[in-house]
């Protein structure tokens, strides 16, 4: 039989086992440490036949592997089995996935964001021997990974013998399902894709658009919180694919080509739930929510950042602490610093906005002056500006050098929502402090019951958001939530910008580069 051939009839053998399966007709290079390897031996080989003038022989196609079921959630168990196998010999069970990134470049006046990027590897799910008769059977579990169909290989001494296949289904459930107004309502998705449109899911609560959903570097997991808006009563919140090019849900998936991602669902179209709120007696107090510290890197301080020089220091600076709100305290400390000296300390940031011609640069707001003591030793406790946020260079110079710089991160903070109760039709203000001016901290995209309203920068402002908005409504709690936002990107698959980033706090392309960017949850009162 023809290795084409073969090969059909593989596809048809998984098709006909029920699952929605999409292999393709080549193998998949390996890039574990067995497939390097692999792939070094052929190497060698072909090097080898070649100086010999032997001809190789093309490997064998691998054989089907069983996969029982075919399809399933994160999570479930499934069995893979083979036959034809050498007696005795370890089979090696790999799992095809990828290894996701956020493309980004630090420069020392931006940060730009490029784009998602995804490797293809594979990964050892487990390990089986084959009986006397050469027959194995492995039980293994899903994975929590990306969802749809994932490859899976049976290697034997560094070469794929067996091949088969495995859907993960797509999930999604909330809780709780009931509370007062601004109750946190916790969004758990699992087995979103990393291909194409597989990527994209959008949350609407009552028919109205409030963000974007993403799992890139959660590898197809998503958990992020809204909160419960509106009056008493039953709300309905829905998940399915978002668009790619403005803002919104795709509303007809069930008749796209990526139909087949919600056709296990009753109504093959979406995730849909209910919320019931009890109460809206008061207010909710405001919260800033953080980012998921785990998520966020811990940078060393010769990492790469914006506002950090290539000029060659001297000394060696620090700062307790190393981050804050605008106008806080830090204790600077120097070494290794001319004894004696009269040095000048500069915070360093940008000045300018993206609308002008004129563009922007880096500046040098000055902190103060100060003296080395005899051992070139320096402690100064320093006032944090009201200035852009995101990191910072603290310099220690002199007129003719720079002697010592360290990174300070400058974080966002809550100035006032006021006043909290409007008549509809009034005006009340909400102002942060600290926003920074990078394609990925400069933004701030805005919701008002869960309803995309739409985002405010604080570039040109030096790091002032302050947002006039018009109460609107029936009498009683409203809720305002600002999101961390993509300002803009490079994504050869288009992607929405500048709207609610609701997965901030796991998954974000400033997270990698340290920046603690939060979201802000607000409330007003509208009355009679």
């Amino acid at each position: 039989m023809s290795r084409s051939l073969k090969t059909v009839l593989f596809v048809l053998v998984l098709l006909a086992a029920g699952g929605w399966v999409a292999l393709y007709a080549g193998g998949h290079a390996p890039a574990s440490g067995v497939a390097e390897s692999s792939a070094t031996a052929q190497k060698a080989t072909i090097h080898l036949a070649a100086q010999t003038g032997v001809t190789q022989e093309t490997p064998p196609a691998p054989k089907l592997l069983k996969v029982e079921p075919v399809k399933g959630y994160v999570g479930d168990p499934f069995t893979v089995s083979g036959e034809g196998f050498s007696a005795g010999a370890t089979v090696e069970i790999f799992w095809s996935t990828v290894e996701p990134s956020y493309v980004t470049k630090v420069l020392p006046d931006n940060l730009e964001y490029h784009e998602r990027n995804y490797e293809e590897k594979r990964v050892v799910l487990g390990r089986v021997s084959a009986d006397a008769l050469g027959f194995v059977n492995a039980k293994l579990i899903a994975p929590e990974d990306f969802g749809e169909v994932h490859d899976i290989f049976a290697v034997v001494e560094a070469r794929d013998v067996a091949r088969g296949g495995f859907r993960i289904l797509r999930s999604a459930s909330i809780t709780p399902k009931s509370g007062p107004v601004g109750t946190p309502i916790t969004v758990n998705v699992k087995g979103i894709g990393w291909r194409g449109f597989e990527q994209f899911m959008a949350l609407r609560y009552d028919n109205k658009y409030t963000g974007e959903i993403s799992a890139v570097t959660t590898k197809g997991s998503a958990e992020f919180q809204i909160r419960a808006a509106g009056e008493p009563g039953k709300h309905i919140i829905q998940l399915n694919n978002s668009t790619a090019y403005a803002p919104g849900a795709y509303l007809n998936t069930q008749q796209s080509p990526q139909a087949y991602i919600y056709a296990h669902l009753d109504n093959q179209q979406e995730f849909r739930f209910a919320f019931d709120i009890t109460s809206d007696a008061e207010i909710p107090p405001d919260r800033i929510q953080w980012p998921e510290q785990d998520r966020v890197a811990v940078l060393k301080a010769d990492t790469p950042r914006t506002t950090m020089s290539s000029k060659s220091i001297v000394g060696v600076a620090t700062l307790t602490p190393a981050s804050g709100a605008v106008d806080s305290q830090a204790m600077l400390t120097a070494k290794n610093l001319p004894s004696n000296a009269e040095v000048e300390i500069h915070f360093v940031t940008a000045r300018g906005n993206r609308m002008t011609p004129s563009g922007w640069n880096l500046d040098y707001v000055p902190l103060g002056k100060a003296k080395t003591a005899a051992d070139g030793s320096l402690k100064k406790m320093i006032t944090v500006p009201d200035d852009l946020g995101g990191w910072h260079l603290i310099r220690v110079a002199t007129q003719e050098r720079v002697l010592a710089e360290t990174p300070y991160y400058l974080e966002q903070s809550l100035v006032k929502v006021s006043p909290r109760r409007v008549k509809v039709g009034e005006t009340f203000t909400v102002q942060i402090k600290g926003v920074g001016w990078t394609e990925l901290d400069n933004t701030l995209a805005i919701t008002y019951d869960n309803a995309v309203q739409g985002y405010a920068c604080g570039f040109n402002s030096n790091g002032d958001v302050t947002v006039n908005l018009v109460g609107t409504g029936r009498p009683g709690i409203h809720l305002i939530d600002l999101y961390p936002a993509i300002y803009r990107g490079k994504d050869r698959v288009p992607w929405n910008y500048q709207t609610p980033f609701l997965t901030y706090a796991r998954d974000f392309p400033a997270l990698p580069h340290g920046y603690r960017l939060p979201a802000f949850r607000l409330a007003i009162e509208v009355i009679e």
